[in-house]
């Protein structure tokens, strides 16, 4: 008995002594001073890079962003960026901040570049509505070293990586040459739409720069004669593109092309030997092989575009007046031929306004196609919107219907690359359209 009152004694001195103070750690520090630290010691990190740091963010959905970042001690951070000329030339100033979220967390907490991708209404910078392109503006910090300080966004797990930028690096961002290489690189690409690369081998690998997407593809025929197509999403640098994943065709890798502003010309380095991209006459790989790869169709507007011949431009005219001189006072928006590969089917989509009010005519057809792309529709069943404009549309149908069709590229100066579909039997009936 005496024992058990001995041993409850000693039990309360023991608790009584745990509980003097509940917030003192057994380390001898408290976790949110050693928190208050370890923010303290990112925050050095941050302001540490006398030239500031570059790194590049990439949407799920494709495309690429770069960044440039100059962090100050006063919990402000300046940046520029690829996501268009003005961003690139102009710097923006807004506020940052270090919090413990979970983990130690870096915070973009005013409007700035990165908010344009993430912002939710695609009137301002486009992407999807709610949700803009899925990119943070909030990331838990994962490692950091002299050099690097790597990243995860909080909301949609973006990964960004922070590398410390050269004094050269810094000065050329300073001087605008993020936008001078935008703006020169973009007309170059815009100016020659059939680039490629061509390795020992001696194949032609049809180099795709779109920046629109911000995507990066190779396109050739390998030996079976199968159309094989490499892609990744890009961002600008201050020294050319670079490619999110590396790019290796026959043993041959690289991770960016490079811009050498005195030839004006992209190049890729394999080891220590200089690789150009070069300009060819006419598509390396025929329109018809990447129908289904590179694009599925094509956007005609009313008003034919260049490559459009005057009897498909009477036709075109032909279709808008009756549509909207008929009974329902339809008018012409524009029409897509929409193909699926796969089930080797056309949609040819009549868009038309009624009262502010977009309707479809939608003329389903089968085709076939020969190895060396003719392609020979068959007309199916329509109902609905497409029966009420037949009688409007016969005329154009007619020639979808009866005749056998080319598929090629034709560049515009003005209006770029567009696709064009050329009657075999009627030469003198071809036009135009935007690849989509």
């Amino acid at each position: 008995m005496l024992y058990n009152r001995i041993y409850i004694i000693l039990l309360a001195f023991f608790f009584a002594a745990c509980s003097k103070d509940k917030t003192e750690s057994v380390f001898g520090e408290k976790p949110e001073d050693r928190m208050a630290q370890a923010l303290q010691e990112y925050k050095t990190a941050l302001t540490g890079s006398a030239n500031g740091w570059k790194t590049a963010v990439y949407p799920e959905d494709g495309g690429g962003y770069s960044f440039y970042f100059k962090f100050g001690a006063n919990d402000r951070v300046t940046m520029q960026s690829d996501i268009n000329l003005d961003a690139a030339a102009e710097s923006m100033e807004s506020s940052y901040r270090l919090k413990a979220v979970q983990r130690p967390s870096l915070l973009f907490d005013t409007y700035s570049y990165l908010h344009l991708l993430a912002d939710p209404d695609p009137n301002v910078f486009g992407g999807v509505t709610g949700l803009g392109y899925s990119i943070d503006f909030e990331y838990s910090i994962d490692t950091v070293t002299t050099d690097t300080i790597k990243l995860t966004g909080i909301a949609n797990n973006t990964r960004m990586i922070l590398v410390r930028a050269t004094a050269a690096e810094a000065a050329a961002y300073t001087a605008g040459s993020l936008a001078t290489l935008i703006n020169n690189a973009g007309s170059y690409i815009f100016s020659n739409p059939w680039l490629y690369l061509e390795f020992s081998d001696g194949i032609r690998l049809q180099v795709g720069i779109n920046p629109t997407t911000k995507n990066f593809s190779l396109v050739y025929v390998d030996g079976s004669g199968q159309v094989q197509t490499l892609t990744t999403s890009f961002s600008y640098t201050i020294n050319g593109i670079q490619l999110k994943t590396p790019v290796t065709y026959n043993g041959n890798t690289f991770s960016e092309l490079l811009w050498d502003p005195v030839k004006s010309v992209f190049y890729v380095t394999i080891g220590d030997q200089r690789v150009e991209v070069k300009v060819a006459a006419s598509a390396v790989v025929p329109a018809h092989r990447l129908l289904g790869i590179e694009f599925d169709g094509l956007i005609v507007l009313p008003q034919p575009l260049p490559g459009s011949s005057p009897a498909y431009a009477t036709i075109s005219a032909n279709l808008a007046s009756s549509l909207i001189n008929g009974p329902y006072g339809l008018t012409l928006y524009y029409t897509a031929y929409v193909f699926n590969v796969a089930q080797q089917t056309m949609d040819l989509n009549i868009y038309i306004v009624q009262n502010n009010n977009q309707y479809l005519a939608r003329y389903p057809f089968t085709y076939t196609k020969t190895a060396d792309g003719v392609f020979n529709f068959t007309g199916q069943a329509f109902a609905g919107n497409a029966s009420l404009i037949a009688a409007d549309a016969k005329p154009l149908l007619d020639y979808i219907r009866n005749d056998r069709f080319t598929l090629d590229f034709f560049n515009d100066p003005q209006e770029g690359k567009l696709g064009q579909l050329k009657s075999i039997e009627h030469p003198d009936f071809y036009f135009t359209g935007y690849p989509q």
